[in-house]
């Protein structure tokens, strides 16, 4: 039970601070794999293990985490820019293997019209082409 509601807790924290950018699959799996394996371990060793993985999979889910949520990402372009709304969430395409990468970035239009990408792990601004 305690494994649905962490799983469903991240979940809903990252639709809703993170834009979906959240890497929790790693954390995920995490969760899954100790609540199967911790499920045939004994009263003190239980305990023993439930602590070490309940560790790694804090850590999991701390480096799983954007740098920037969508809230953040509008304030700093609003420090830049008068009218800023945030679009929607664009899936990107990672080079590499980083379980803790973000694989989508936060899209916005600006007060000229044109949209900007904002990598919510660096906080770098990136301007598209205009819609065609």
């Amino acid at each position: 039970m305690f494994g649905i509601l962490a799983i469903g807790g991240m979940m809903v924290v990252n639709e809703a601070w993170y834009g979906n950018s959240a890497a929790f699959g790693t954390a995920t799996s995490m969760i899954i794999v100790t609540l199967i394996g911790l499920r045939n371990l004994e009263g003190r060793n239980r305990i023993r293990m439930g602590m070490i993985f309940s560790l790694l999979i804090a850590g999991a889910i701390y480096f799983g985490l954007p740098s920037y949520s969508v809230a953040e990402a509008e304030y700093n372009l609003k420090q830049v820019h008068k009218i800023v709304n945030y679009v929607d969430g664009v899936g990107v395409v990672n080079e590499g293997w980083n379980p803790f990468q973000p694989n989508r970035v936060y899209l916005f239009e600006i007060d000229s019209g044109d949209r900007v990408l904002f990598l919510p792990d660096s906080g770098d601004i990136i301007k598209t082409r205009p819609p065609m």
